[in-house]
């Protein structure tokens, strides 16, 4: 009879952990594009082969409250994307534009802590990726 207890005591025990991971709205993936992203792998090591060739790492410094991203030439459009591991819903995605080397962005909507960027960017028809962490105090 313990045996028949027992059994029964760890098949309601399974089921309930499988039916509280299936409603669970949590992914564990990092990115929500996670598998998109890995099928155009050899576009991202391109643009970051095109980093180390030229050189053409941006710099990240921080004024106050500011955050600056010095880059190597002028005129650079692309895609900022701010990741924070410790709480995805803070990660922030948005474009950029700049005439000459330097973009500013203020820091006053960003939670303190460790944050990861990965900077986009085209520069006279040539394509970049950079990722980079940095901490807000």
């Amino acid at each position: 009879m313990k045996i028949v207890l027992s059994l029964a005591a760890f098949m309601l025990f399974i089921v309930a952990a499988g039916v509280y991971m299936v409603n669970q709205d949590t992914d564990t993936l990092v990115e929500e594009d996670y598998y998109e992203r890995s099928l155009k792998y050899d576009q991202v090591y391109n643009r970051k082969q095109n980093v180390l060739d030229d050189q053409a790492t941006p710099i990240i410094q921080f004024n106050s409250d500011t955050l600056i991203i010095i880059f190597m030439q002028e005129n650079n459009r692309g895609t900022l994307r701010f990741r924070r591991n410790s709480d995805g819903s803070l990660d922030k995605k948005m474009p950029f534009y700049t005439e000459n080397n330097i973009f500013k962005l203020p820091t006053t909507f960003f939670q303190k802590g460790n944050w990861n960027i990965e900077i986009s960017w085209d520069t006279s028809g040539k394509e970049y990726v950079a990722n980079q962490s940095f901490n807000i105090q």
